[in-house]
């Protein structure tokens, strides 16, 4: 049974963006067998036919790689938010409790947002 593009879509939003990398793979790799005459000869026995899935499969891969384009945003905008955090993290590490104390009260002069960002980051990682 083919499915429009946008209900294709939806059996894979929640899914985990390895889950739709795999699922772009499964795509290609049969658009690559019909293109280049390898599909099994079951293919042709079926219905739909493999031309049917094949442009069916450019619509799935359209919807397909729009989620992995939303996924990977998302991740990398996570990563993104933390850097600074962990920069501070490693930066404070090697400073004993005084100098720590003494980076923070500047920090909160120089940067209030970062400062409270962290404090506010920190508290969350404890729970």
């Amino acid at each position: 049974m083919i499915l429009d593009p946008k209900n294709y879509r939806k059996e894979f939003e929640d899914s985990s963006l390895k889950k739709i990398l795999q699922e772009r793979d499964r795509i290609i790799e049969f658009m690559h067998a019909f293109e280049d005459n390898k599909l099994p000869k079951k293919y042709y026995e079926r219905d739909p036919s493999p031309e049917v899935i094949y442009f069916s499969n450019i619509d799935y891969l359209k919807e397909i790689c729009d989620l992995i384009k939303i996924k990977t945003q998302k991740r990398d905008h996570k990563a993104v938010r933390l850097s600074p955090f962990l920069a501070i993290e490693e930066v404070i590490s090697k400073f004993d409790d005084e100098k720590q104390k003494e980076f923070f009260d500047e920090l909160k002069v120089k940067d209030k947002e970062l400062y409270y960002g962290y404090i506010e980051w920190k508290s969350h990682e404890k729970e």
